[in-house]
């Protein structure tokens, strides 16, 4: 029997020794180019010249460095998977057809039934057919070797096309060869649930698998672990990790990844895990650049150091789908709307842009004010120590509960109209009554300074409700008395010193609440 398992704070406790301190907002850096497109981006891959694209309308779309297109082609299917060689583009369709670009022409090679995945080497191509058989394919479209899996689901091979690796549905991992020989399988345990979500190689021989059992487990094992595995020796070990991986990429001595909670975390070969960085969103991307970490999530894509430094942030205009590294020294983003009607961009970066400060950060859902040339002295006013000691309170609420503590007159021999006439009468003082709303302006918050002794602070007054309706209106303001903004989330810059700020919100029947925090930043 399956049963879900809880962490204890001590098993928690290996992971958060790694956790730096509350971060600013990184500076930002502009978009290089980009292209805009109402079609979905399903895959991309570069080139010499620049990188190329498949939509959802079937057209593979080339691009050069600046994001102009070069020329289009249009498959009879859509395409799932590019892959740039030496002899051209090839192309991985819906059906599992092998198609190559090259000069322009388009050549079909290997004809499929059907497809489920498939996987680029350096000159080699592993496809996985809906019927579970998996064909090597050189490229020049020969089939070389095929076998029948049973329930595969993820293929992954190495960049040198000297073994691929597959993930069953049953949880179990089979290694095969170049000729899809059985090196290694892993057999899945009795009442298995777990799942593997990634699978990354080094070049080197080894694998690093990620497995999650959705929350549950039968025996002592984590709910969310790595494996890494040797292609000679088979397993080498195991170790658990903070939430289910969603990408991995090869990184220094080890492995970098994230995760389904938005941890950024190192591995290193003997399978040490720390977390380098904790992000608001699943991340979605991860590259290495240059002895740094690029990682995605949501609409973002951010810079970090080893230590989980953010150097620089940038905000794409989708959720963010791919990262790509180009030849020209740029990192491709695509990411599609969350809306059949909006637009789809492509966006280049050069990571190695100098980063501009960025005073206000950009949202569509939230305030930002920059209060730090404000002039502060860190010591709070008259108005500020008022409102710090002071919490909200719900007028009328006290006189209510009296009321309906109030001893209820006796009807017993009461006629039947008058219990008609009073029962209408409390339906009608109930429907007249209203609960004013319940503000909350969050915890009180005290943080660190950065470098130019600023702190960038989120106000957040999403605690808020109303009992009996609905919060139409909300206001934050300084313990001062200045007006900040209208949501329900504020973004302040602020000097080293005490603030108070004050949150007042509104039901629809025109009842209004306050509630005030502290912010210390030292």
């Amino acid at each position: 029997m399956t049963r879900p398992r809880k962490r204890s704070q001590s098993e928690y406790s290996q992971y958060q020794a790694y956790i730096p301190l509350p971060m600013h907002m990184a500076n930002t850096i502009a978009a290089f180019s980009e292209m805009v497109t109402s079609q979905e981006i399903v895959c991309a891959t570069k080139t010499q010249n620049g990188f190329a694209i498949s939509l959802s309308s079937n057209e593979i779309v080339f691009l050069d460095e600046v994001c102009e297109i070069v020329s289009k082609h249009i498959p009879d299917e859509e395409i799932i998977a590019l892959n740039d060689t030496d002899r051209g583009i090839f192309a991985v369709n819906v059906e599992g057809d092998i198609i190559m670009i090259k000069k322009h022409q388009i050549e079909k090679i290997f004809s499929g039934n059907g497809c489920k995945d498939a996987s680029f080497s350096k000159d080699k191509f592993f496809i996985l057919q809906e019927s579970n058989e998996l064909f090597l394919i050189d490229n020049a479209g020969e089939s070389r070797f095929s076998t029948i899996l049973n329930d595969p689901i993820i293929i992954h091979s190495s960049d040198q096309g000297d073994y691929v690796v597959v993930a069953s549905e049953d949880g179990s991992l089979t290694i095969l060869d170049d000729n899809l020989q059985v090196s290694h399988h892993s057999v899945p345990r009795d009442d298995d649930v777990e799942v593997i979500s990634k699978i990354s190689t080094d070049g080197l021989g080894k694998i690093l698998v990620s497995r999650s059992s959705l929350g549950l487990v039968v025996d002592e094992r984590a709910v969310n672990r790595i494996e890494l595995w040797d292609f000679e020796e088979g397993l080498i070990g195991e170790a658990e990790v903070p939430s289910r991986i969603t990408c991995i990429t090869p990184y220094r001595d080890g492995y970098v990844a994230g995760c389904f909670e938005g941890e950024i975390i190192l591995i290193k070969s003997n399978l040490q895990v720390s977390i380098i960085s904790k992000m608001e969103y699943s991340i979605s991307e991860i590259l290495e650049w240059e002895g740094d970490i690029i990682a995605s999530y949501w609409f973002f894509v951010e810079r970090l150091s080893p230590l989980g430094r953010k150097i620089w942030s940038f905000e794409h205009q989708n959720l963010v789908k791919g990262l790509l590294k180009l030849e020209n020294d740029g990192i491709l983003i695509f990411g599609n709307s969350v809306s059949t009607n909006d637009s789809n961009h492509i966006t280049i970066i050069h990571p190695n842009t100098d980063p501009k400060e960025d005073d206000i950060i950009p949202s569509q859902d939230f305030d930002s004010i920059d209060l730090s040339n404000e002039g502060h002295s860190g010591m709070l006013t008259d108005n500020e120590s008022s409102a710090a000691l002071s919490r909200s309170t719900i007028d009328g609420i006290e006189s209510l509960i009296s009321d309906i503590n109030e001893p209820i007159e006796d009807i017993t021999h009461a006629n039947e109209q008058a219990n008609e006439d009073l029962l209408q009468s409390l339906s009608s003082t109930a429907r007249s009554l209203n609960i004013p709303p319940v503000a909350n302006a969050g915890e009180d918050i005290t943080m660190a300074s950065n470098e130019d002794s600023k702190a960038d602070v989120t106000l957040d007054g999403s605690g808020s409700y109303d009992p009996d309706g609905e919060i139409v209106a909300w206001s934050w303001s300084t313990g001062g008395g200045r007006k900040l903004g209208q949501s329900k989330i504020v973004r302040v810059r602020l000097v080293p010193g005490v603030h108070v700020f004050t949150l007042r919100v509104t039901d629809n029947m025109g009842a209004e609440s306050e509630s005030s925090m502290t912010v210390r930043i030292i």
